[in-house]
């Protein structure tokens, strides 16, 4: 992790324009080509949403503002940031986990499913230490619905953010569909607009779908 000098930041004007919005945060719904990932996992029985998280959070990776987040007047970049992500229990009730990222997908899958299994047994919602990090990636699948848009709840600057400020990009995926051979899924990514534009963005949707198609 290192600091951005703030004062000599390429952004420094649209950082101080932006986060003092009540409201700052701007979400892009792109339908991306997930042929390729999705023939792999059926052909090696493994799992599609293990896959999908693997593939994204390498996206997200490959970005440096998707890796920054603010603290208080300052802006901190991780080396690397993780996935915190949904698992439903046996109930219908969702709960989270946050995941490590690793450069091997068999270990990430494997971590995956290992969290999977201890969160879905959980009766009550569980965060943990893990809450306030903001190293993290919130991502989410709502494998039933072909959504056109989705929208995330935010801390902002409560308690419940850890006392860094709610900059956490935010990553969704629905269902796959099948067209003319072809697989193809809806995702939406938001990011604070302190931090990104639809640049960065756009650079999250490339890199994604070159992993994917």
């Amino acid at each position: 992790m290192k600091y951005i000098d703030v004062e000599n930041w390429p952004r420094r004007s649209q950082f101080e324009f932006f986060r003092g919005f009540a409201q700052p945060y701007f979400d892009v719904c792109v339908r991306v080509d997930v042929t390729g990932v999705r023939q792999r996992t059926r052909e090696n029985k493994e799992s599609l949403f293990a896959n999908m998280l693997f593939e994204a959070m390498g996206a997200v990776n490959e970005i440096p503002e998707l890796r920054q987040r603010i603290r208080g007047d300052q802006v901190v970049e991780h080396a690397l940031v993780h996935p915190n992500f949904t698992v439903l229990n046996a109930n219908d009730v969702v709960n989270f986990c946050t995941g490590n990222c690793r450069l091997d997908r068999a270990e990430f899958a494997a971590d995956v499913a290992r969290l999977s299994a201890a969160t879905q047994v959980l009766d009550e919602l569980q965060l943990g230490d893990d809450a306030i990090r903001d190293d993290m990636v919130f991502a989410t699948s709502l494998p039933w619905l072909d959504f056109q848009a989705i929208s995330h709840p935010y801390a902002g600057n409560s308690e419940n953010s850890g006392g860094f400020g709610d900059s956490i990009p935010r990553l969704a995926w629905g269902k796959i569909v099948e067209n003319n051979g072809r697989s193809s899924v809806s995702v939406q990514l938001t990011v604070h607009h302190a931090l990104a534009d639809g640049l960065h963005v756009s650079r999250f949707f490339q890199a994604l779908e070159s992993r994917t198609c």
